[in-house]
């Protein structure tokens, strides 16, 4: 190969590299992994949520109590905190409906 010639391109890649189903596998790997990530974080966000609400909602000494008195049957944990949280995110509805059952209970009096 003469000095001015410039290498062959495909030749400095790696031969994984060259490789169409390698590369698109590669690809697929990435993005899975980059979605896995992200889901993750979201979780461990979310899990923080469902104490802050669950808290906000009864009040912080009550949530002492209620998880005091859930060591018993720890396995309601995640179900009791996850009402208390969605309890907490849908008051503003609850509260509504709860309203509108009530004044339809006292016009039927």
């Amino acid at each position: 190969m003469p000095a001015s010639a410039s290498p062959d391109p495909h030749r400095l890649m790696p031969v994984s590299s060259r490789n169409r189903l390698y590369r698109r596998a590669r690809l697929a790997s990435l993005v899975t992994r980059r979605g896995l990530h992200r889901l993750r974080t979201r979780l461990l966000l979310f899990s923080g949520w469902i104490w802050v609400a669950a808290g906000s909602l009864v009040g912080f000494e009550m949530l002492e109590i209620l998880l005091g008195g859930l060591i018993a049957v720890p396995e309601a944990l995640p179900i009791v905190l996850l009402a208390l949280a969605f309890a907490w995110y849908f008051r503003r509805g609850i509260l509504r409906l709860w309203r509108r059952m009530s004044h339809r209970n006292a016009r039927r009096r």
